[in-house]
């Protein structure tokens, strides 16, 4: 009788369109070259616990304890639509899989999207050389189980992870000659929705976004700029029934560089740049890089970086983000108070050599040249401490069908 009473309680929820969040089970690690660290449908770069990007590899020294994607814009009917996750204390905004059919977002059909997808080039290559030439070669199950695609009866879009079409028919056959096509050394690929249940984290309306995440890296011992370099591959579907416009989407970072205690943040806008750095020349302690410590930083290399701001650690106006609202302020470059970013200070109009001029980003040195006057946390008498930013690009529109790259 209890296994009865379980399922027929259970049974109601799966048309509700209930779905687990991802565990940090289903992560992968990137490893290629001299970083380490951890990605999956539910959490990058960290395990929902401790930093897991590690860097050098080995060090047990990280620079990132936790990173992820805000999107969010204004449907045709003026209601904001916006996922947005960071530490998931408070909830959820994104599942793991495609955008379904409502019925079917629950974990009895989309528990298999619970996981990444690793794969190294010379998994490739190898099948490239011996796949169709050798008896004796058995093709790995990473190539046999690649996302190519979803399942339409499911409601899921047809085409997903990009491969080799060899015989150009629309289908992924890797017994027909086709093979992922990835990018770097090693990649993993994730995808992601934000409609497998109801925005606990931002309360934001659904967008019906499907997300589609390669990280990559290259193994380049010669050249040390691109071993200590992960690549992100993003691209946004908008699979709902809502146009989205003035739509942002943003890279929020927990940059901890070593001890978390005692950075600060900055950014340089011609090279589409945000980065943390130490506030002295010592990291201390032992999860310290040491004296002369390194810097962290983040690119964006095919669109720009439109708005940079960071915000405290606290529940003011300037700190964590409180409503849906917050969140889309934020990406937009304003204070949770609908207050715009102002040159110098603490933004906010307040602190050492503030004005009341607006500005999109904070703390660009001298590279805003819409301003002679240097700008930075050191110059603003900044206490240097835990800090958390998002930079972000937009706005354009999102509409139904369309994708975003």
């Amino acid at each position: 009788m209890k296994k009865l009473l379980l399922i027929l309680i259970c049974l109601p929820l799966f048309a509700l369109a209930q779905q687990s969040p991802s565990s940090y089970f289903s992560q992968e690690v990137l490893d290629i070259n001299n970083v380490n660290t951890s990605v999956g449908p539910g959490s990058m770069f960290w395990n929902l616990d401790d930093a897991r990007y590690e860097v050098p590899k080995g060090s047990n020294k990280h620079s990132i304890f936790a990173h992820d994607l805000w999107i969010g814009g204004i449907d045709d009917g003026g209601v904001l639509r916006l996922a947005a996750q960071t530490y998931r204390q408070s909830g959820d905004d994104y599942w793991p899989g495609p955008v379904s059919d409502s019925i079917y977002h629950n974990d009895a059909y989309m528990g298999q999207w619970d996981r990444a997808w690793k794969i190294d080039r010379s998994v490739v290559e190898e099948y490239q050389t011996r796949f169709g030439t050798d008896p004796t070669y058995i093709v790995p199950d990473i190539i046999l189980n690649w996302p190519a695609h979803g399942d339409p009866t499911l409601g899921q879009a047809h085409n997903l992870a990009p491969f080799y079409d060899m015989n150009a028919n629309g289908l992924y056959e890797p017994y027909g000659g086709d093979y992922p096509d990835i990018q770097g050394d090693q990649a993993i690929y994730i995808i992601k929705n934000d409609v497998g249940d109801v925005h606990t984290e931002s309360n934001a309306e659904q967008i019906g976004l499907e997300i589609h995440i390669m990280y990559y890296a290259y193994r380049c011992d010669n050249y040390p700029e691109l071993d200590h370099t992960v690549f992100a591959k993003t691209t946004l579907y908008n699979r709902g029934e809502h146009n989205l416009n003035d739509a942002y989407i943003g890279t929020w970072t927990d940059m901890d560089l070593g001890n978390y205690l005692d950075d600060y943040v900055g950014c340089n806008v011609p090279l589409n740049l945000s980065y943390t750095y130490n506030g002295d020349a010592d990291d201390e302690g032992a999860a310290g890089y040491g004296f002369n410590p390194p810097a962290q930083g983040l690119v964006y290399l095919n669109g720009t970086m439109d708005k940079f701001v960071y915000y405290n650690n606290d529940f003011t106006v300037t700190g964590n983000p409180q409503s849906s609202s917050g969140y889309y302020n934020y990406l937009r470059g304003i204070w949770q108070d609908n207050v715009p970013i102002t040159y110098g200070g603490d933004g906010h109009g307040g602190g050492a050599g503030t004005t009341t001029n607006l500005c999109d980003y904070m703390f660009p040195g001298t590279t805003d040249v819409n301003f002679t006057t240097p700008w930075s946390e050191v110059i603003a008498g900044n206490t240097p401490a835990d800090r958390r930013f998002l930079m972000s690009n937009g706005p354009f529109d999102l509409d139904t069908n369309t994708s975003y790259t």
